[in-house]
């Protein structure tokens, strides 16, 4: 009794000192999985989906202004000679209203006259560099065009300008339309994903530049004046797409970039790497409650467990007695969790079932001990035959079972043409009845719908084969 109290103690401080190192251990993982769920997963997830959110905003404008640019309406006014300057106003302010679009405009190539929702504005010029757009336009291969540039008729304000080219009735370019959406509204976007995702976001322009923030993020004008950031700025102006790692101000944020080609922008999107951990420690804590509340538990059942399974496992014979083979209890215990490794993994799983041919007549004619000394034998060669991670089983009277792991139907009946070989010509095997043994072998591949029994049925299958066949043969299901 004091040997089991003592072996109490020394199994609860072991369970006492597991859970501990298991709590540090679960602790210091958890904090890399999240920091690396975040990098991976969060901060690109996020990025895809503004990203997303501003690309379809981008399609009803980008859809209205090639039905601009492919209206006849406009084609003929221009080419008519630009004669009512309010017809052409209420079109503008027309599809202003109708789509919700913070500007409408048109160019016309022939008096290089700039007409938008409110009237005319004025007549573009190579020399002014507002103008510069419209001379691109001109020159472009493509048909539609993405920019961003203050807008004149707005107070200058940054807008997403969508031009299109119109052309003549001979394919000529006789203008240039579009709309324009203000910069300023993709603002709701980031302050909605920051209460999402607790994220900061912004754009940056090519050179550096934060063009948008969020109100509440304080960010500097450009990224190579923000703290911790001079050693990161040229990747992220460079790389497509990216995550990066800075100190600012004593903490560490984690930033993934990517570049918008259409709007010739950079999106930025960033968490403060304190925060990851923040969010883990409640579920910590409750974890560590949890395991010892469990370790308590288990303590006080541990001595009732015991007792109540001591004599069963003392029971339990895991070998066969005479071969020192597992057997068949312990091939079935073993076989699901080896199965379910495979299946997950997936690698093949081949199961050999050895029967041993006029092995009766053995027994009858030569005596049981002949009959063992015949088993014993087989069983080495079988053990020989395979790997340490193979399981060799005395099934049952003469039949033996191997289970042969991450090997396929072809390569399991090379190792049963092998073994039948080595058996047939081994010598004290046959010194003991004075004639050849042979065995007839079954070989069936493990698939997904296959439990023990039907495995096994399957490789009797074949071994039913092997003896019609004659015996002496290796055959497949």
């Amino acid at each position: 009794m004091r040997f089991k109290q003592q072996m109490l103690l020394v199994v609860s401080l072991l369970i006492v000192i597991g859970f501990a190192i298991t709590a540090t251990v679960s602790f210091v993982i958890s904090r890399q999985a999240a920091l690396e769920a975040m990098v991976q997963h969060e901060l690109p997830l996020t990025s895809d989906n503004i990203y997303a959110e501003v690309q379809r905003d981008l399609i009803l404008p980008r859809t209205v202004s090639s039905f601009m640019g492919n209206d006849t309406f406009l084609q003929d006014w221009i080419l008519e000679g630009e004669t009512d300057i309010a017809a052409v106003t209420r079109y503008l302010n027309g599809i202003k209203q109708k789509y919700g679009a913070f500007t409408a405009f048109m160019v016309s190539e022939k008096s290089g006259n700039y007409y938008h929702a409110g009237g005319w504005l004025k007549q573009v010029s190579k020399t002014d560099p507002r103008d510069e757009w419209y001379f691109r336009v001109r020159l472009m291969e493509e048909e539609s065009e993405l920019n961003i540039d203050p807008d004149m008729a707005n107070k200058d304000a940054l807008t997403i300008f969508i031009n299109y080219k119109i052309h003549g009735p001979d394919g000529e370019f006789i203008g240039a339309t579009g709309l324009g959406l203000n910069l300023e509204s993709i603002k709701s976007i980031l302050s909605e994903y920051r209460e999402r995702y607790s994220n900061n976001v912004y754009f940056v322009t090519r050179l550096g530049n934060v063009l948008l923030h969020d109100e509440q993020h304080q960010v500097a004008e450009n990224l190579s004046q923000e703290p911790g950031m001079k050693e990161i700025v040229q990747s992220i102006l460079t790389e497509p797409q990216g995550s990066f790692s800075y100190q600012r101000h004593g903490k560490t944020y984690l930033l993934n970039t990517r570049h918008i080609e259409e709007l010739g922008l950079i999106l930025c999107v960033e968490a403060e790497e304190e925060k990851v951990f923040d969010a883990l420690r409640p579920s910590l804590i409750v974890t560590a409650i949890v395991c010892i509340l469990v370790t308590l538990i288990v303590l006080a059942l541990l001595l009732r467990v015991i007792r109540h399974y001591q004599a069963e496992l003392e029971g339990i014979a895991w070998r066969d007695p005479l071969t020192s083979l597992l057997n068949r209890r312990a091939f079935i215990d073993r076989y699901a969790a080896i199965r379910n490794q495979h299946q997950r993994n997936g690698q093949p799983l081949s199961l050999l079932l050895v029967d041993i041919d006029h092995f009766k007549e053995i027994n009858d004619r030569y005596g049981h001990n002949a009959g063992d000394l015949v088993l014993k034998g087989i069983s080495e060669i079988l053990t020989e035959a395979v790997r340490p991670s193979d399981l060799v089983t005395r099934w049952g009277g003469d039949e033996f079972l191997l289970l042969l792991s991450g090997t396929d139907s072809d390569n399991a009946r090379d190792i049963a043409e092998r073994i039948r070989t080595r058996i047939s010509l081994e010598p004290d095997l046959a010194a003991i009845s004075e004639q050849r043994l042979t065995v007839s072998i079954g070989v069936a591949e493990q698939r997904d719908d296959f439990d023990l029994d039907r495995h096994v049925q399957e490789a009797d299958s074949g071994l039913y084969r092997a003896k019609k066949a004659g015996r002496d043969r290796a055959e497949l299901a």
